[in-house]
């Protein structure tokens, strides 16, 4: 695997690990969302590589988003996806890190604007991250 997938892989076990959340719809695996049932759209952008000191074997800084798309059934209030959200917020606060190969170190988390995508209310959850290596 890349460096780019590694922290993609840790990022996406760190959500799987996080008990109570509704099922979770990974970026290009198999799912089938189901109206009337809540669950979590992912989306991983890496933003930047750029190089973190000078030299022929530079150490790098790689940052980027790791979206968590909140979807609730529409028309049942925002209370159920902003629980969630806050779950999310807590779990990837700012300035923490997340364990695994390699360490991915959380810049800021926030909640994006409210949109509907029918049958769904959706609350993005953006989480800036960054990785040396």
């Amino acid at each position: 695997m890349s460096i780019v997938d590694d922290i993609r892989a840790t990022l996406d076990a760190k959500l799987a690990s996080i008990a109570g959340l509704p099922p979770i719809a990974f970026e290009n695996a198999p799912f089938k969302q189901q109206a009337g049932q809540s669950h979590l759209r992912v989306r991983f952008f890496l933003t930047s590589r750029r190089p973190a000191v000078r030299g022929p074997t530079p150490q790098h800084r790689y940052q980027g988003l790791y979206r968590i798309i909140v979807a609730t059934p529409s028309e049942t209030g925002s209370g159920a996806a902003l629980g969630v959200a806050d779950t999310l917020l807590d779990e990837f606060n700012g300035s923490t890190n997340v364990q695994g190969n390699p360490i991915v170190s959380i810049e800021y988390s926030e909640l994006g604007s409210p949109f509907k995508d029918e049958p769904f209310y959706c609350i993005p959850v953006e989480i800036a991250w960054y990785v040396y290596g």
